[in-house]
């Protein structure tokens, strides 16, 4: 899943080995099941980036269509 970034230039490495570079206000695919990317996400640094087609399949799952 993609997410956007806001913090100081970083990087992580995470459990499967995966290194990622981390830039402010920049956008970056992350697993969504990691404890790293849920506490980043509990600590404001990192949001979900919406796209349309996720907007669209959450309005169909909101009314029924």
């Amino acid at each position: 899943m993609k997410y956007l970034y806001s913090g100081p230039a970083s990087g992580v490495t995470l459990a499967d080995g995966q290194e990622i570079l981390l830039w402010p206000e920049s956008e970056v695919e992350l697993p969504e099941d990691n404890e790293w990317v849920m506490t980043m996400i509990a600590r404001r640094h990192l949001a979900p980036v919406v796209t349309e087609e996720a907007e669209t399949n959450e309005e169909e799952i909101v009314h029924g269509s």
